[in-house]
């Protein structure tokens, strides 16, 4: 019996072997979704002091953010949700006011310092000020 119970542990040990990769896998994923789109959307507001608005790299901005949140929503399904109204704040980022953009979470800095949190969990990591969305 003691051998049965040994075996089937066994068996057990590459499928969750399997998932532990897995896991990572998509965390790492995620982390890099959403550093993509912290970093273009950094560059783009950096870009627009100089060019002005891109209606073509917002849409960029769009994508990125949705992208984002689909593998965050296994992992951490808050910051998920802030990236795809991260994602909805690019269609139109006219249509959102200062209060809004605080309430649905989605300054620019509020999602790096949960992105940051989400990377290095143990870790505080203070935040530099980012005046935009």
């Amino acid at each position: 019996m003691f051998d049965y119970f040994l075996n089937k542990l066994v068996e057990l040990m590459g499928p969750i072997a399997t998932l532990s990769r897995e896991r990572r896998q998509l965390r790492t994923e995620a982390l890099r979704a959403i550093s993509t789109a912290l970093q273009e959307t950094k560059i783009y507001y950096r870009d627009q002091e100089v060019k002005g608005r891109d209606l073509d790299r917002e849409a960029d901005l769009v994508r990125l953010w949705s992208n984002a949140a689909i593998p965050l929503n296994e992992i951490e399904p808050e910051l998920a949700l802030a990236c795809e109204q991260k994602s909805e704040f690019w269609v139109n980022p006219d249509n959102w006011s200062s209060e809004e953009i605080q309430r649905f979470g989605i300054k620019l800095e509020d999602v790096s310092a949960a992105y940051r949190q989400l990377a290095v969990p143990k870790m505080k990591v203070a935040h530099r000020g980012f005046k935009n969305a």
